[in-house]
């Protein structure tokens, strides 16, 4: 694949970190910015979000004229992608219930701005309407007995997907993140948010466990063992690697700060500067549970 060649569902990239067209779509939502009459994130139209937006929609220079052709058309323009885009890419609980949040917010601008057309608030009510559906469709899917079978399939198939050697092309580190952000965007993700108790104790414990696990076996050292950081941070090298794996593992943690996510921001930012709270030496077990408390907020360890 060429640098500039844009992403699509089926690119390679996308089955490795398959919840990385869910994030996009949330990622557009939140770059709708009614109130100013044009697409925020337009400006910032370069590096991998811009090659997701031309190989999502599948018309990026032409898309890119319609939208510099008229400030309301882009704006319903974007609504418009964002309704197809959402039934395309998104299936997740997390990624419906964020762009649901958004339409809501939208709503509320246009509600204070009188020069919004009839047809641009009837497609956001549209939308909202759509998206609702869907929010109560995975609610009551996430109630069902069943979905314990699903959050241990999500489980699995994320671990036997890290096992045969498909996220080879990220550092240590970011084989560790990519798996806990799969679960997040995943069944498991929608489970941990929306239950408490023993049970979802017991999947976190799991995940840390399979994830240090399987550290190990990368590493080839105990769990306890302690290595230089740079140890988990370097990318692999090789004919082998992944040409979007650099740009796809910085977008997938972009947005976080290096004070509150210190592992996540090392991890997936490429910088001279570590953040103030990294440790210099870790080992596996140390960098599991401290990128599984950063990406399950809720989740503690000692």
């Amino acid at each position: 694949m060429s640098a500039l060649e844009p992403v699509t569902a089926d690119s390679e990239i996308c089955q490795i970190i398959t919840c990385l067209p869910e994030k996009f779509v949330v990622d557009f939502a939140n770059g709708i910015d009614v109130a100013r009459d044009h697409l925020r994130v337009q400006k910032g139209r370069d590096g991998f979000y811009a090659r997701c937006y031309d190989g999502f929609t599948g018309q990026g220079a032409k898309r890119q004229a319609e939208i510099n052709a008229c400030v309301l058309d882009g704006v319903e323009a974007s609504l418009d992608w964002l309704i197809e885009l959402t039934e395309s890419l998104a299936n997740s609980n997390l990624a419906i219930a964020r762009v649901n949040d958004r339409v809501n917010n939208l709503k509320l601008d246009v509600a204070r701005i009188a020069d919004y057309s009839v047809s641009t608030r009837r497609t956001l009510e549209a939308l909202a309407g759509r998206l609702d559906a869907r929010c109560g469709v995975l609610g009551q899917e996430i109630r069902r007995i069943d979905f314990v079978q699903r959050v241990q399939l999500n489980l699995d198939q994320v671990f036997n997907k890290w096992r045969a050697g498909r996220y080879s092309s990220f550092s240590l580190g970011g084989r560790c993140y990519v798996a806990l952000e799969e679960l997040r965007w995943g069944a498991f993700g929608d489970y941990c948010r929306t239950q408490s108790g023993k049970q979802r104790q017991t999947f976190l414990e799991d995940m840390v466990n399979r994830a240090t696990a399987q550290l190990v076996e990368d590493t080839g050292n105990s769990a306890s063992a302690r290595m230089d950081t740079r140890h988990w941070l370097s990318a692999p090298v090789g004919r082998g690697v992944l040409a979007d794996a650099a740009d796809a593992l910085a977008y997938m943690g972009k947005g976080f700060d290096g004070d509150d996510k210190p592992f996540i921001c090392a991890v997936t930012q490429v910088s001279s500067k570590w953040p103030r709270d990294l440790p210099r030496i870790s080992s596996a077990e140390r960098v599991t549970k401290a990128m599984a408390s950063e990406v399950f907020e809720s989740y503690a360890y000692a």
